[in-house]
């Protein structure tokens, strides 16, 4: 005999989180928030002790949001119309995938492929592939 309260329980556990949580639309908002070069709401996407990494494994020693905040304010400030767009997306859990092409920091695009690990709403960990 299944007991409703039980039944009950087992569905809000097994619930989708709020789409605010969602690992994709976390990372969508911070590439919204770097092409308006809206300092304040990009960080606001990242955890507290974000590291940046590289697929080798090595982390950024400049890690936390005193740096990105550091580290990318310097850049909207250096390239006024850096603006990025989303080639591909790939999500699965709490992993959004980006190739993403970066303009206004020169003749050509830049393409780059972010790995982003997204935890409670906020960005954890990014990897970057360039090449």
């Amino acid at each position: 005999m299944i007991r409703w309260p039980a039944l009950a329980a087992c569905v809000v556990l097994s619930a989708a989180p709020p789409a605010a949580l969602l690992p994709e639309t976390v990372v969508q908002k911070q590439v919204e928030a770097y092409n308006a070069h809206d300092l304040n709401a990009f960080a606001a996407c990242y955890a507290q002790d974000i590291e940046f990494r590289t697929m080798a494994g090595a982390v950024n020693p400049e890690k936390g949001l005193a740096a990105l905040k550091k580290g990318y304010g310097e850049l909207f400030k250096a390239y006024p119309t850096l603006r990025v767009k989303i080639l591909k997306r790939i999500t699965q859990g709490a992993f959004v995938i980006d190739q993403e092409q970066a303009e206004g920091m020169g003749p050509n695009p830049i393409t780059v492929t972010a790995i982003y690990e997204v935890s409670e709403g906020k960005i954890v960990r990014v990897w970057f592939i360039e090449g």
